[in-house]
């Protein structure tokens, strides 16, 4: 059984997942995510109790993902030049596709969830980004292709970067030549720390 709900209750996170993304946070409703998930407003009550849980889970899990999936380029022993080329990449495809992003989503609830609790998960997922980041500089410390006394301020400093370009990406058209240009000035920052 307990097999069982821990499928189901992936399948709706998948499944809202993909609402969250095509509608935002704000006008998503309990209805949305069942009818999605093509399931009994019952069925979906024994796993979650409202719109809220359910996005913070989708959340939590996609960066989560994200965390894991850094983790795996480099335990595949490539070059800290080609896994941060590869997250460069990565971060450029979604950039160019805002459409298929949670990032409108985020951004709604955190505008209009304003709670200790609220704040607390907002820089929880901000953290487990920056985390991402910090493990691949770290990877291009152990590797020998970068030198760098403040990772945590170069991290800190790529974050308020891909999150001004995101919104940016979000407020109007960021064009495939504005985000080579921008992340070129990223990498020269990375590769030319040498404190």
């Amino acid at each position: 059984m307990y097999k069982k709900s821990n499928k189901k209750r992936a399948f709706i996170l998948a499944k809202a997942k993909r609402v969250f993304i095509r509608k935002g946070f704000a006008t998503v409703t309990m209805k949305d995510i069942i009818d999605e998930c093509e399931i009994s407003r019952g069925g979906i009550y024994l796993y979650f109790t409202s719109v809220d849980e359910i996005f913070m889970q989708v959340i939590s899990l996609h960066n989560e993902q994200k965390l894991n999936d850094t983790q795996n380029r480099i335990q595949e022993n490539k070059s800290f030049q080609q896994v941060i080329d590869d997250y460069w990449e990565k971060q450029k495809r979604r950039l160019l596709n805002m459409d298929d992003s949670l990032l409108m989503a985020m951004h709604e609830y955190r505008f209009s969830h304003k709670s200790d609790k609220d704040t607390e998960f907002y820089y929880e997922q901000f953290t487990n980004t920056k985390n991402v980041v910090l493990k691949l500089l770290r990877y291009g410390i152990e590797q020998g292709e970068i030198s760098c006394n403040d990772i945590d301020d170069l991290a800190m400093n790529i974050m308020f970067f891909i999150e001004g370009i995101s919104t940016m990406a979000l407020a109007m058209v960021v064009t495939e030549e504005i985000i080579d240009s921008q992340f070129k000035y990223v990498k020269k920052m990375i590769f030319s720390r040498n404190n």
